[in-house]
């Protein structure tokens, strides 16, 4: 049973490595065929001069041979010597690099596209999230290691079966010298791969930390609270002590690992290197059964077989431990996303947008209690909408359900009457045009950040009323290259460093600028003052009047401008109605809106 499953552990580690072989075909399969020419001429070269150039010579001498033959025969192995000594210089200097940065591209873009294929549900989900990093820092290198490997191990076999062959005909015991190697290479190797990969496993939590406090340090959003607390002392603590830990795992697991090399070398060493000079010599001088040219082809064939062997051995643990690391990989991209991006399902109606929550409750992954509970709730088609109510009742949770960034748990949301999982997922995002709290200004330029797509000449004049419309345009005219100056220093010394609240503008444009037929702002203005922010909202009010609204504030001056208001607490709908209404309830929010209108004063 036990070898069994490591057969089958065997045949799983060979099928994800080819897996990750086929995506690298895919990907570039120029890098592949080279590589195969490239470890085949290295693996055919050295089986000629080992095993087949010296027995040759050896007979020539033996047999007299005239000296224009044995001139002929080196001239020709010095040209294949040449010529295949070229091919190696061209393709290690420009083929493989050129190669490895196509493969590597192409890699990439396959695992971007995956991450930004599966739901938002999955970022929030630590055990997804840390396989996604794990896949997206392995690929490459694994790619590169199986594009190297499994050729390689295909030519190890093949010179050793050549060689197998050579040595039967001169002797077929002698072989099992050879063999022991794959025996010993293979047990050793497999065990200190697990090992390895133990350590690997080990440290990926400590190593985790050490680069979140890496990155903390060197990021300037945390600058400030570095340099006025003490925090970053205690950040060095944890640093010290996830550095001491890895310290530890390696100790601890770097004494197996080489205790297991040694016992493998020792042993390969003393039975075959020994072992074939001993046998070899004993039957030409005891017995003096073989000739000098026998004698050796036999040792060196003997030796290269080990040699190969020994290479198929370490091959296949490679194989092994690389699979371990496929494994997250694989997972990764054939994880079918529950949201499905593919473009079937119906299109939405343009301009037609009667949105309704019937009953909908959410609960995210992991958690057992429910962030939003029984939400029954209308938008009409051009209804400025309001949610309203403190940190954490849900509001925020609730806008990503419409967008069907998650789905709901129970219940259903409508579109014209229609569930929105019936919808095309890509088209009926398109419907939204959003900006969130926690938006984020990508290091493009100005006009790149507000379409958030490529710049044309034809787009320009809507990205310019989109600046107006948010007020910032008067400020982005005032850059050197106007929209086309640089967000950001990160890639440009003359990009643009603008306050949190231009930052916001910036931000709020890409609602303007997508002409959506629903807007919505997840807290959008918090950089703003409450008069900039209540302008802002006019702005987007005027700009859409024929459009749906949706805005969530914490600032319930804003609110006064919707056609209904949502207060959320807990999750749930505790008062709706416009602002008027609301007020003469004299409810939560009536209080809500007394207290923070008294602050103003």
């Amino acid at each position: 049973m036990k070898k069994g499953k490591e057969k089958e552990s065997l045949w799983k580690a060979l099928k994800n490595n080819l897996y990750l072989l086929k995506l690298s075909f895919e990907s570039c399969p120029g890098r592949v065929i080279g590589e195969f020419f490239y470890i085949g001429y290295r693996y055919g070269s050295s089986l000629f001069y080992t095993v087949i150039f010296m027995g040759f010579i050896f007979k020539f001498i033996e047999e007299g041979t005239d000296f224009h033959t044995v001139l002929f025969f080196l001239v020709i192995a010095g040209l294949f010597w040449g010529i295949g000594g070229l091919y190696r210089a061209v393709y290690e200097r420009t083929v493989s690099p050129i190669g490895n940065q196509k493969l590597y591209e192409n890699l990439h873009i396959r695992m971007y596209e995956k991450a930004t294929d599966v739901e938002l549900e999955c970022y929030e989900n630590p055990k997804f999230y840390s396989q996604y990093t794990k896949a997206a820092s392995q690929i490459k290198g694994r790619a590169f290691l199986v594009v190297h490997v499994l050729p390689e191990l295909v030519c190890s076999v093949i010179c050793a079966v050549c060689a197998g062959v050579r040595i039967a005909l001169i002797d077929r015991y002698a072989i099992v010298l050879g063999i022991i190697p794959l025996v010993t290479t293979y047990f050793f190797g497999k065990k200190s791969n697990q090992v390895k990969y133990d350590l690997y496993q080990e440290n990926i939590p400590k190593e985790r930390e050490k680069d979140y406090i890496k990155r903390t340090i060197y990021q300037k959003d945390y600058a400030k609270e570095i340099r006025l607390t003490h925090v970053f002392s205690m950040m060095m603590e944890h640093f010290k002590k996830a550095s001491d830990a890895v310290i530890q795992n390696t100790k601890k697991c770097g004494l197996k690992a080489g205790l297991l090399n040694f016992l493998q070398g020792s042993t390969n060493e003393l039975l075959t290197g020994m072992g074939v000079i001993v046998y070899s010599t004993i039957r030409l001088l005891y017995f003096k059964n073989i000739k000098i040219s026998d004698y050796m082809v036999l040792v060196s064939a003997i030796g290269y077989l080990a040699w190969c062997l020994t290479r198929t051995a370490r091959l296949l643990s490679k194989v092994q431990d690389t699979s371990l690391y496929i494994q997250n990989v694989k997972d990764f991209l054939q994880y079918q996303p529950k949201i499905s991006e593919s473009q079937e399902g119906r299109m939405p109606e343009a301009g037609n947008t009667n949105l309704t929550l019937k009953d909908v409750s959410y609960t995210y992954v992991g958690q057992t209690q429910p962030v939003l509970k029984h939400i029954n709730l209308e938008i009409g088609k051009g209804e400025k909408i309001a949610l309203v109510g403190h940190n954490g009742a849900g509001k925020s949770t609730l806008v990503k359900l419409l967008m069907r960034l998650y789905d709901v748990t129970e219940g259903e949301i409508q579109l014209n009457g229609a569930n929105i999982k019936k919808y095309n997922v890509q088209a009926y995002r398109r419907l939204f045009g959003t900006v969130f709290q926690d938006y984020k200004v990508l290091s493009l330029t100005v006009a790149e950040n507000v379409l958030m797509d490529t710049v044309t000449e034809e787009d320009r004049p809507r990205i310019e009323q989109a600046l107006r419309d948010s007020g910032v345009y008067d400020k982005v005219m005032t850059l050197p290259k106007g929209m086309d100056t640089m967000l950001t220093r990160e890639f440009d010394e003359e990009g643009a460093e603008l306050s949190g609240g231009e930052f916001q503008k910036i931000a709020i444009a890409r609602v303007f600028a997508r002409g959506s037929d629903v807007a919505v702002l997840d807290e959008p203005s918090s950089a703003l003052d409450p008069i900039a922010e209540y302008n802002m909202y006019e702005s987007m009010l005027r700009a859409c009047r024929d459009k749906s609204v949706i805005f969530i504030s914490h600032r319930l001056s804003s609110a006064v401008l919707a056609d209904r208001i949502y207060m959320l607490e807990n999750g749930e709908v505790v008062e709706s109605g416009s602002h008027s209404q609301l007020m003469k309830q004299n409810g939560k929010y009536a209080q809500m809106f007394r207290f923070q209108a008294e602050n103003y004063r």
